[in-house]
């Protein structure tokens, strides 16, 4: 039987804001029970307590997922908070606006750390509770970026890494019954470096609660079958 509504347990990172919000207030709207990491603990109170509030069960952890000793600390947390996991939803990212000749080694390593190894040591520590779930999910947010590359050699490499990650835990999780699905999406009103929201048009720029609808909805559908890969794009966007 698959886990829904209140029954479903749902990790969200980078979850403090954009699009993790988004679909922590979907999935709360719901009565999911959440998990909701992200690396600034102020900036995650204030965008948890409205769910809260609301009457939501919530448990935020502050953690940085390119620290692999701080995410370990973090599932020991989550343990006491379920003893399953449902939905993980590998959402974090960091923006890397400098070119080839600009990166340094330390910009490498911040950016491959949180939007790759960050995935990965998410989804590595959370493994028993998501095995331990009758129907485990994971849903990986690339972008754009993962398909055409990017200016900046680390951010276009971690993206086209995760589409290798998401292939891994599809294979690890088939004798579990786990669902492996890496999202493409582009441009989304969320205010991705300090861009202006509500401005543009939603021919240009997609509704984050919508995005956040389309990943429960795949989270919805029946187990026999999964969507391995997706790409989300504003109808007026061009796509080659």
């Amino acid at each position: 039987m698959r886990e829904r509504g209140q029954n479903r347990a749902v990790l969200i990172s980078g979850a403090s804001h954009g699009l993790g919000l988004a679909i922590a207030r979907h999935f709360a709207s719901s009565g999911a029970r959440l998990i909701c990491l992200a690396r600034d603990e102020t900036r995650l109170e204030t965008a948890t307590s409205d769910l809260v509030e609301r009457g939501a069960s919530v448990l935020r952890i502050a953690c940085d997922i390119a620290d692999s000793g701080q995410v370990a600390s973090a599932l020991e947390v989550a343990e006491g908070f379920t003893d399953r996991l449902d939905l993980l939803i590998n959402n974090a990212g960091i923006p890397a606006p400098r070119t080839l000749p600009e990166t340094g080694v330390e910009d490498w390593n911040r950016v491959v750390g949180t939007n790759l190894s960050g995935a990965f040591y998410l989804t590595r520590a959370f493994w028993p509770l998501l095995t331990a779930s009758a129907s485990p999910y994971v849903i990986t947010i690339s972008g754009t970026a993962g398909l055409r590359g990017s200016a900046s050699p680390a951010y276009g490499a971690a993206k086209f890494g995760l589409a290798g990650l998401s292939s891994a835990i599809a294979a690890a999780g088939k004798e579990h019954g786990l669902r492996s699905t890496i999202l493409y999406p582009g441009s989304m009103d969320t205010g991705w470096r300090g861009a202006p929201i509500g401005e543009k048009p939603l021919t240009e720029t997609m509704d984050p609660a919508e995005v956040a609808r389309f990943i429960a909805y795949l989270v919805d559908t029946p187990p026999q079958f999964v969507l391995n890969e997706a790409v989300l794009n504003p109808s007026g966007s061009s796509w080659s």
